[in-house]
C-alpha cells in the first residue's frame, strides 16, 4: 500500500498544483480589485444574493453532482453522462420556473440572473467532474485555470471598464463567465459520450436510477447543513448589523477561505486513486491509511501558511485587500484556521462519498451547522463580525473531531 502513494502520478500531482496556483493568483486579483471598486454595502448586498443562489446550487444540483461522481466508478460511463445530462436538464427547467415566477412577483431581474447562473456553474461543474474523475488532469487544469481567469475578465470589463459597479453589474459578470464555460464543458462531454467510452452495454438506465435514489438522499439534507454552516452567518450578520458589515465579513472570509485553494489539487489528485481503491474492492483500512498519509502532510504545511497569516494579517490585508475594508482584516486569519479543520474533513469525506457512505457526512455537518449557528447567534450580538468568524472556527473545528472520530471507527457502519 505504501508503494501507491510513494510512486503514484507525481507528473498529474504537479498539473494539478500549477493549475491551481494559476487560479488562485487570478482570484488574488480578483479580491484586490473588489476591495478596491466596490464599496462594502454593494458587496454586502451581493453576497446575500449570491448565499441564496448557493443554496439553490447546493439543494438542487451539488447532490446529483457528487452521485455523477460516484456512478463513474460503478457503472458504465457513456450511460452515466447520458442519464446525468438529462436529469440535470430537468432540473434546470423546475428551477426555471420557481425563479421565473419570484423574479416576476418581485419585479426583479435578479432572479433570472441567479437561475442562468446556477445552470451555468452546474454544467461547468459536471464537465469538470467528468474530466477529474477519469483521471483526465490536464484538461481538468486548463478548464479551471480557463473558468478562474475568466472571472477576473468579465469582472474587469463590465465592472471596471464599464463601470457598472453595482449588483446588477457583479450578477453580470458573474453570469458572463459561468455560461460562457459551461459552453466548453458540454463540448467535453459530448466527446465523452462520442469517444472517451466503450461502447459495450453496461448498466441499465433504472439501475443507474435506483442507484442514484440510494445514494442522493442524504446528500440532499446534507446540501443544507453544509450551506447553513458556510454562508448562514451572512443572514445573521445582516438580521443584527448592515449591509456594510456583511460585505467586510464576506470579504475577510473570502480572504482566509483561500485555504481551500491549497487542498483542491489534493482533492482533484485522490479522488481517482481512492475510486480506483474501491474499484479493486480494497479494504477500508487500508483506504483509511492511504488518506491519513496526505492528511497529515497537508495539516502541517497549511497549519504553518494559518500561522504566517496570522502574524502577518494587517500587511497580508493591506496587499490584497485595501484600506476600506480594514475591519475584514482580522477576520480572515480566524477563518482560515477555521478551514484548515474543514479542508481536513473535505480529505476524509473522499472515502465516504466514493463508497456511499453520505450519511456519516451527514451526521458531521449536522454538529457543525448546528455549533456555527449557536455561536453566532451567542457572539454576533456581542463581538460584531469577529464573533461570526470566532463561531466559524468552532463550527468548523467540532466538525472535523466528529468526522475524525467516525472515519477512524473500526466498524463500517
Amino acid at each position: 500500500m505504501r508503494k501507491l502513494w510513494l510512486s503514484g502520478p507525481a507528473r498529474s500531482l504537479g498539473i494539478l498544483i500549477s493549475g491551481q496556483g494559476i487560479s488562485a493568483l487570478a482570484g488574488l486579483v480578483y479580491g484586490k480589485m473588489t476591495a478596491i471598486y466596490i464599496h462594502p454595502d454593494t458587496w454586502g448586498d451581493y453576497n446575500l444574493w449570491f448565499i441564496t443562489m448557493t443554496l439553490l446550487h447546493s439543494l438542487f444540483v451539488s447532490p446529483t453532482l457528487q452521485a455523477f461522481k460516484a456512478a463513474l466508478g460503478h457503472f458504465e460511463g457513456r450511460q452515466v453522462v447520458t442519464f446525468y445530462s438529462r436529469w440535470l436538464g430537468a432540473t434546470y427547467l423546475l428551477l426555471a420556473g420557481l425563479m421565473l415566477l419570484s423574479g416576476l412577483y418581485y419585479q426583479n431581474t435578479i432572479f433570472v440572473l441567479c437561475w442562468m447562473t446556477v445552470a451555468g456553474q452546474g454544467i461547468f461543474q459536471f464537465g469538470s467532474n467528468y474530466l477529474n474523475a477519469s483521471g483526465q488532469h490536464r484538461q481538468y487544469t486548463l478548464l479551471q485555470t480557463g473558468y478562474s481567469i475568466s472571472t477576473l475578465v468579465s469582472f474587469g470589463f463590465l465592472v471596471v471598464a464599464l463601470n457598472q459597479r453595482t449588483v446588477s453589474g457583479l450578477w453580470q459578470a458573474t453570469l458572463l463567465t459561468n455560461v460562457s464555460w459551461a459552453v466548453l464543458a458540454v463540448w467535453q462531454l459530448a466527446e465523452a459520450k462520442s469517444d472517451g467510452f466503450r461502447s459495450s452495454a453496461g448498466a441499465e438506465a433504472a439501475a443507474i436510477y435506483t442507484a442514484y435514489k440510494r445514494y442522493v438522499w442524504p446528500l440532499l439534507s446534507l446540501a443544507f447543513w453544509t450551506w447553513l454552516i458556510n454562508y448562514a452567518d451572512r443572514y445573521l450578520i445582516g438580521l443584527y448589523l448592515t449591509d456594510a458589515d456583511v460585505g467586510q465579513y464576506a470579504m475577510g472570509y473570502s480572504l482566509g477561505s483561500k485555504l481551500l485553494i491549497a487542498v483542491a489539487p489534493l482533492l482533484a489528485f485522490l479522488s481517482p486513486q481512492v475510486l480506483q481503491l474501491r474499484a479493486i474492492d480494497c479494504s477500508h483500512a487500508a483506504v483509511n491509511q492511504f488518506i491519513v498519509f496526505y492528511l497529515i502532510r497537508y495539516v502541517w504545511l497549511a497549519g504553518a501558511a494559518c500561522f504566517v497569516f496570522y502574524i502577518f494579517r494587517n500587511w497580508v490585508g493591506e496587499l490584497l485587500l485595501s484600506n476600506q475594508y480594514v475591519v475584514a482584516f482580522s477576520v480572515g486569519p480566524l477563518v482560515a484556521i477555521g478551514y484548515l479543520f474543514l479542508t481536513s474533513t473535505h480529505l476524509l469525506e473522499l472515502k465516504w462519498y466514493t463508497f456511499g457512505q453520505t450519511r456519516l457526512i451527514l451526521y458531521h455537518n449536522v454538529v457543525g451547522a448546528v455549533l456555527n449557528i449557536v455561536f453566532n447567534l451567542l457572539l454576533i450580538p456581542r463581538m460584531g463580525i469577529m464573533g461570526a468568524a470566532l463561531a466559524t472556527l468552532i463550527g468548523f473545528f467540532g466538525q472535523f473531531i466528529l468526522a475524525y472520530w467516525l472515519f477512524t471507527k473500526p466498524t463500517e457502519s
